[in-house]
């Protein structure tokens, strides 16, 4: 994916900010009062990439967790989609876990979704229910 130019724009100011760096953005979390570790941030995402543009609902979690709420692809398609490849990628630079759609998302395009499970570029505790926790990379 090294040769395809993919920006991410959020609308919450923290992760604007930072540029989704979880360091960073605990480090401003914990600067307002009082302080629970497990805060929540939501923010569309506008991803865009050669296929197109997508755009995506996300919460962050205090604990490095990442689930996609909402999902607009650029593409359909699973084999030319860029868009979830590009947040898995990005949320686990900045020191993110692997990203999990909500599960009423997985229903809506199952296959979809189980495409990019299997791939294991997203994980997905509804999917882990329906087939089976898969193998850990070591």
């Amino acid at each position: 994916m090294a040769d395809i130019n993919i920006i991410i724009d959020f609308t919450d100011i923290t992760l604007a900010q930072t540029d989704g760096k979880f360091k960073d953005v605990k480090k401003i979390m914990i600067q307002y009062p009082p302080y629970n570790e497990k805060w929540v941030i939501r923010s569309n995402i506008t991803i865009s990439s050669e296929s197109g543009v997508s755009n995506m609902e996300i919460q962050c979690h205090g604990d490095g967790s990442i689930y996609i709420l909402n999902y607009v692809p650029s593409i359909k398609d699973v084999y030319y989609n860029y868009d979830i490849i590009a947040i898995s990628e990005w949320a686990q630079q900045n020191g993110w876990r692997v990203p999990q759609p909500l599960y009423s998302l997985v229903q809506s395009d199952e296959e979809f979704w189980k495409h990019f499970y299997d791939t294991m570029i997203v994980d997905s505790d509804y999917l882990d229910g329906m087939y089976g926790k898969r193998p850990q990379l070591e």
